[in-house]
């Protein structure tokens, strides 16, 4: 799932922004509902922990209430979202930098017979290891990898420049190979 939308869902999401704007509740509403599965995959796949996730998903969504008028459409709306979600997530394994991160589980086959109890595990074993990433390449990993965004998506949500995204994106993607060769 990526966050790129066509010219026509950015229009409806602009036009809900508007009626939101102009005082109807329910357009954000409508706006949450399209919105919240991509926002809580990307901070269950940070954290792993359902309780973070619902906890961070109301922080992103209330600071996008409160802040909604701010929202330019430089970008999509999608975007935005991730911004605030990366932020969120930032200060929240600041909060949480002591805690103890518990591993999925075995890191399973990574043999390449493609079936999903093997793709299943590897995905396991890759989010187990996430917290052990910096800040911004965990977020890098997350976005660029599991969301499947693009370099300049990416560039936009971590606000930073499409060259850092590629060199963290590497970065990630060589300390996750390190700590394969480990275990």
């Amino acid at each position: 799932a990526t966050g790129v939308k066509s010219p026509k869902c950015m229009q409806a999401d602009r036009d809900l922004i508007d009626q939101f704007l102009r005082g109807d509740q329910r357009a954000f509403d409508r706006l949450v509902l399209q919105h919240q599965e991509q926002v809580r995959q990307f901070l269950f796949r940070a954290t792993r922990n359902v309780d973070d996730t619902n906890d961070l998903a109301q922080e992103v969504f209330i600071k996008a209430y409160k802040n909604l008028h701010r929202f330019r459409g430089d970008s999509a709306l999608a975007t935005w979202l991730y911004r605030i979600a990366a932020n969120a997530l930032n200060s929240h394994f600041r909060r949480h930098r002591g805690r103890e991160w518990q591993e999925l589980g075995e890191r399973g086959d990574t043999g390449s017979d493609g079936s999903e109890v093997d793709r299943q595990g590897r995905l396991r074993w890759l989010l187990a290891r996430l917290p052990r990433l910096s800040a911004q390449e965990r977020q890098v990993a997350i976005l660029r990898g599991l969301q499947g965004l693009s370099v300049a998506e990416t560039a936009t949500i971590v606000g930073t420049s499409e060259n850092v995204v590629k060199v963290a994106y590497h970065t990630a993607k060589k300390k996750l190979r390190g700590l394969l060769s480990d275990d």
